[in-house]
This record gives structure tokens, sequence and C-alpha cells, in this order.
């Protein structure tokens, strides 16, 4: 690792999910039955990402994906995620891990082992962000925001986050401070320097973050970054056709959030906005030469 940041998209699994979760432009009752009782037609594939990010300070890992348990055979396996999802969960998401996709067989493949992760960073609780944590409990650091972590156990969370996914592992919760980024100006400087930045976006979830990968420079014309939405947008599609996930809360804070990544998108700088969910995302490695 030199003086350079790398960003590898690594996708740990699929989900065949009701076009509303991306794309319902609302979060309802009604959305809600549908995204749970969709037929396969009227079903999207979605992949599922984490990232590694290698910087001089060492190794982030940006979320978990799926468990190789919920695919044990690298296939959809009904019985297999019945055991780690409730029914609702199960039909929503309808996940399946092809071979050497699991996030802890990506890093074996590159010849990493969860001790040399200096940090795993979770941007939510969903289970499609954190299923692969436990594989991952050696890493030296584990954290979530405060916000994340107070609220899973707590209100309609409850429904959507199980806690066995993460229960038991031993993590570290931050708390957001004020901020001249973000929609609602709540950040987390993970190394003090600005190159990390774990933006609050809530809407999806009140302590959800995207992350913001920087060179660390100010000044407009030399400031490079990339941001990693995490599921304030799905895709692409989401704040450049103004559509609001129907997966979330709040979806008046989801537009905010939107309008705020639209923003980003059109910066000077700006390197790449990357979902954890789009479809037409390529695994290219993206670096960012510090300032």
């Amino acid at each position: 690792m030199g003086k350079t940041i790398t960003i590898r998209p690594l996708c740990c699994g699929y989900m065949r999910v009701s076009e509303s979760v991306p794309f319902g432009n609302d979060v309802s009752l009604k959305n809600s039955a549908h995204q749970i009782l969709a037929r396969d037609a009227n079903r999207v594939v979605l992949p599922v990402y984490a990232f590694l990010i290698e910087h001089p300070q060492g190794r982030f890992l940006i979320d978990a994906g799926f468990p190789r348990e919920m695919s044990p055979k690298g296939e959809y396996d009904s019985k297999a995620v019945s055991a780690l999802l409730p029914k609702h969960l199960a039909q929503l998401y309808r996940p399946w891990v092809p071979r050497g996709m699991a996030v802890i067989e990506q890093l074996e493949a590159l010849g990493l082992k969860p001790s040399d992760l200096d940090c795993v960073i979770l941007t939510h609780f969903d289970p499609d962000h954190i299923g692969g944590l436990k594989s991952l409990k050696g890493a030296k650091r584990i954290i979530v925001a405060e916000d994340e972590y107070f609220w899973t156990c707590r209100t309609v969370y409850r429904a959507r986050q199980p806690k066995h996914f993460y229960d038991g592992v031993p993590m570290e919760h931050y708390w957001f401070k004020g901020s001249d980024v973000g929609p609602n100006r709540w950040a987390y400087d993970v190394l003090g320097d600005g190159t990390i930045v774990l933006v609050n976006v809530p809407g999806h979830t009140d302590g959800m973050v995207s992350v913001l990968v920087t060179n660390g420079e100010l000044l407009e014309h030399k400031h490079r970054f990339a941001l990693l939405t995490s599921d304030a947008a799905f895709t692409p599609r989401n704040w450049r056709e103004k559509i609001t996930p129907g997966l979330g809360f709040d979806p008046k804070l989801q537009r905010r959030g939107l309008d705020w990544i639209a923003e980003q998108e059109k910066r000077q700088g700006c390197i790449a906005v990357l979902t954890s969910h789009d479809p037409d995302m390529k695994s290219e490695v993206i670096t960012i030469d510090l300032a």
C-alpha cells in the first residue's frame, strides 16, 4: 500500500427482489406487501456489493454481503435461506451466493485473512450488508454508528434486521459530529484526515452512512473523491431520475439524500459514485492519488 487509495468492489451474492425495492418511489404498506409477495415476473436481480479499501493507513472493508451458509451449494436454497431469515425477509430477498463470492472467500482469494483488515465499516444492519459479518470477527476493528446500533433493536427495524447476524460480534459504536458534508451535515471522520468519511444519509435507516473516500485535498481543483452510497440509492437511476427506493422509512429524507448524491456526482473531482446494488457496475479497481 503506497501513496494511493484503491477501492475494490466485491460482489458478494445476488438477490431477486420486487421492482418496488429499488424503484418503489414511496414507502407504504402496499409497497411492503408487494415486495414480499411479488411474483418472479415482477422481480429484478440485483447484486450485493461490499468494498475493500486499501489505504496507506490500512485495509478497510465496507459491509459484508450475504454469508455462505445462506447458499451452501452456490445457488438459491430456500431451506438454507429460511434457516437464517424470517419468512417475510426470505421472501423479500430470495438471495444466493455463487461459489467463491462470499466475502471471506473473496478475501482469501486476495491472500487476506480477517486479521489483515484494520477496520470493517458497517453502513447499516440490513442482512444483505451484514450477513457475512461473523466470518470477519478476527478483524482488528468493526464499527457502526451508534444511531444505527441503538435503533436496530427498536421500532420498525426489528422486522428488517435479525439480531443473530451481529449478536456476539465485538464492535465499536461511533457518534456523528457536525460536518460540512452530507444532506443533514452529520458525519464521522474515520482517520481524522478527511480521507474516509462516513456521511449520515438517513431515509433507508436512521443511522445509515454513505462512504466518502477522498484524497484529503480541500482545494477544489485538486480534490478527488469517490462516493459509496450504500442504500441511499440502489442504482444510479434513483438519483438521476429522482426515484426513491421503496424500502426505507422516510421518503422525504430519501429524496434529500438523492439530491445530495446528485450534487456530488456533478462536483469537480468526482471519480465515481458507486452503489451497493447496481447491476451495471463494473468490478474495476478505482484509484485515488493522495494529495
